[in-house]
């Protein structure tokens, strides 16, 4: 009898830990609302990040090139949702990149003046909205639709992943898991002169400002051809842009 009781005990003991590691599996996993809304907050808020009105940035650039490399000054500037302004200037490379609400453009030193379409164009107006996440649950600038992948180490740190698509071109997103902020976004397009390439943006050295977490240091890479390190030393918020930067020349 007594042998019966034991083996009804570790029986129920064993039912209960598998319970328990049940439990705690689905404690941990994290839905896409939590993860997006945890991520907006991290960066300050849904509504302190839509109270700016426009973001100037300015800064240094190093373009690593397969001949070396360029180093020069990068600003950006952008009005919420509606246009966007690059520039990238040394020496021995010129390129202004923009979007005024209706053409998206971009002018350099070796292929002159384009008009942008498809996924340039998607990938520049993207930008205008400061967070990835902004248009979760919110107005919608381009139709976008999310989902959650699993989770993925990136340069040993665990990140969450979240891919975005818009017209066509999927933005994977990955969140830092420890601090909730965007550490990188990638995007897959196909170059005439490369063919299929994964091109990644990491935003790296926040600090905040107006209420708001900004990267201080950003780096693009497209593999075979060019990676840019910028880095913005000027965060200016909420002041009177010339609108005639947006502007085709």
């Amino acid at each position: 009898m007594l042998r019966t009781r034991r083996i009804r005990c570790a029986a129920y003991v064993g039912q209960t830990l598998v319970l328990l590691l049940f439990c705690i599996g689905e404690v941990g996993a994290q839905t896409l609302d939590q993860i997006i809304n945890e991520s907006l907050d991290a960066a300050g808020g849904r509504d302190a990040i839509e109270a700016v009105t426009s973001l100037r940035r300015t800064g240094m650039f190093t373009m690593s090139t397969p001949f070396g490399d360029i180093e020069g000054d990068t600003e950006v500037v952008i009005i919420p949702n509606r246009k966007i302004y690059q520039d990238f200037d040394s020496d021995f490379f010129q390129q202004t990149s923009a979007w005024n609400g209706i053409t998206a453009w971009r002018a350099d030193n070796t292929q002159g003046l384009v008009e942008l379409e498809g996924e340039p164009a998607v990938g520049l107006i993207a930008q205008t909205g400061l967070h990835p996440f902004l248009a979760y649950d919110g107005p919608q600038l381009l139709p976008v639709t999310f989902e959650l992948l699993e989770d993925a180490d990136v340069e040993g740190q665990l990140h969450h992943v979240v891919t975005a698509s818009v017209e066509g071109v999927t933005f994977t997103v990955f969140v830092d898991a420890a601090t909730k902020l965007v550490f990188r976004v990638q995007s897959n397009t196909e170059l005439p002169q490369l063919g299929p390439v994964t091109i990644t943006a990491d935003s790296v050295d926040y600090t905040e400002q107006g209420g708001v977490m900004w990267p201080a240091r950003s780096l693009l890479d497209i593999p075979g051809l060019v990676t840019i390190d910028s880095r913005f030393n000027s965060t200016e918020l909420n002041v009177d842009v010339d609108q005639s930067i947006f502007e085709k020349p």
